[in-house]
């Protein structure tokens, strides 16, 4: 048994204060408006013996995978074990499996509310109870040294998965925690380590290498990751990609709901299961929702056309004016992270100023269909009475004052597009 470490809830000065030093963390706030009761860690026992889906390996349909990252003030305030308690309500089928791998810091349940360290992680075997209020699904497997910020970690729980038997047709993986958008996932605040996402998109590559083929869905119940440069970083290792352009709250995607849908309809393909994991999320949260699926087979004609937009910008003053005007910037809908803003909404604002027939209307309609035809769906929509009516499901980098090429520079968008070109012609332009 891995004997858990306590200490007193003061403890959670020191990990603020590493929290806020990583600034891709900052959203803590988002996911922690509604707390769930209390938590504590479950006990970890010896793996025991699971008895598996009655279906064959070749048979099972969907494998769904769910890295849980609740090492900081996710696991404190109970996410973590309400998330994994939403996928108990459905269980494991035969027809679809359901694996989390699992790291948490929580309370001991003591009236002193101390906190207790999971050391390592554990991999729990999804399976169906009623009980909303504890975990109960049999531990598989558990690690004394696992990093819930390592994108390597990540990879041995797939390969285990597999390994295991829980081999399917379809795949499913879900990274849960706190999201940066272009700065990251999966913040760990004992190891203080996360996933970039140039690392995250190489980890990818071997889980697909792993499969034999690319993952179906890949999900980030995290905030502020559907951005073109992280979609575009999986795009080789991933059929559809969700995410969310704004936060995403603390009780996070609706497990239940979806994990019904699949199991009722276990033959749904890629796009269908993005679609339901979008619907069921907006109506989790009719009025703050940005969640949006897309076909990475598309990003290369979105980038494309991105890179004629760009062109035609570049060869018209009056456009290069207005689309590095600050103040134009300044008003496009933005999110938790300012550098982040909606693509079409800035595209939309910039053509505003341009007479018609102007070469960079053309060439921002063809960029507005690419991304039309990259959506699988998008969950932001004035009919919902959303609040972000102007999120459009996909975000792009515009900084304000500062280019962040240390980072932005390491991934594959920059390397193939024209975007980072032109943000420095906009610093440059600033700067004059």
């Amino acid at each position: 048994m891995n004997k858990a470490l306590l200490v007193t809830f003061a403890a959670l000065a020191a990990l603020a204060s590493g929290l806020q030093a990583q600034e891709g963390s900052l959203d803590s706030f988002s996911r922690s408006l509604q707390q769930p009761s209390a938590v504590t860690v479950p006990e970890v026992s010896a793996p025991a013996a699971v008895e598996m889906p009655k279906a064959a390996a070749g048979e099972r349909e969907w494998l769904v995978l769910v890295f849980i990252n609740g090492v900081n003030d996710l696991g404190i305030l109970g996410f973590a074990n309400s998330d994994i308690n939403e996928m108990e309500a459905v269980g494991s089928t035969e027809r679809m499996s359901v694996v989390v791998e699992y790291g948490i810091l929580g309370e001991d349940g003591s009236g002193d509310r101390n906190l207790q360290f999971q050391r390592g992680s554990s991999t729990i075997f999804v399976t169906r109870d009623v009980d909303a209020n504890r975990i109960n699904s049999p531990v598989v497997f558990s690690s004394n040294d696992a990093d819930m910020g390592s994108e390597a970690n990540l990879v041995r729980f797939v390969k285990r998965a597999l390994r295991n038997g829980h081999r399917a047709r379809k795949t499913a993986l879900v990274v849960w925690n706190h999201g940066a958008g272009r700065l990251g996932i999966s913040y760990d605040d004992v190891s203080k380590n996360h996933m970039e996402v140039d690392a995250l998109g190489k980890a990818l590559g071997q889980i697909k290498q792993a499969l034999g083929k690319k993952i179906d869905v890949f999900a980030t119940d995290a905030c502020l990751m559907q951005m073109a440069s992280v979609a575009y970083e999986f795009r080789d290792s991933a059929e559809v990609v969700v995410g969310s352009e704004e936060v995403i709250p603390g009780n996070g995607y609706p497990y239940t709901p979806i994990l019904t849908q699949l199991a009722t309809d276990p033959g749904m393909d890629a796009e269908q299961l993005g679609r339901t994991i979008v619907d069921a999320y907006g109506a989790s949260y009719p009025t703050d929702a940005t969640l949006s699926a897309i076909r990475t087979s598309a990003l290369d004609g979105f980038k494309d056309a991105l890179d004629n937009w760009v062109g035609a910008v570049r060869s018209d003053p009056q456009a290069f004016a207005a689309a590095t005007d600050a103040a134009l910037v300044d008003s496009v809908s933005r999110f938790a992270y300012k550098d982040s803003k909606d693509l079409i909404d800035y595209l939309d604002k910039v053509e505003a100023r341009l007479a018609e027939g102007s070469p960079v209307k053309g060439a921002g309609a063809a960029v507005r269909e690419q991304v039309r035809g990259m959506l699988v769906a998008n969950v932001a929509k004035p009919a919902r009475g959303n609040r972000y009516t102007a999120a459009n499901g996909l975000a792009v980098y515009i900084p304000d004052l500062r280019y962040a090429s240390a980072n932005y520079e390491r991934m594959a968008f920059a390397a193939d597009s024209l975007w980072d070109d032109f943000l420095l012609d906009m610093m440059s332009e600033r700067l004059r």
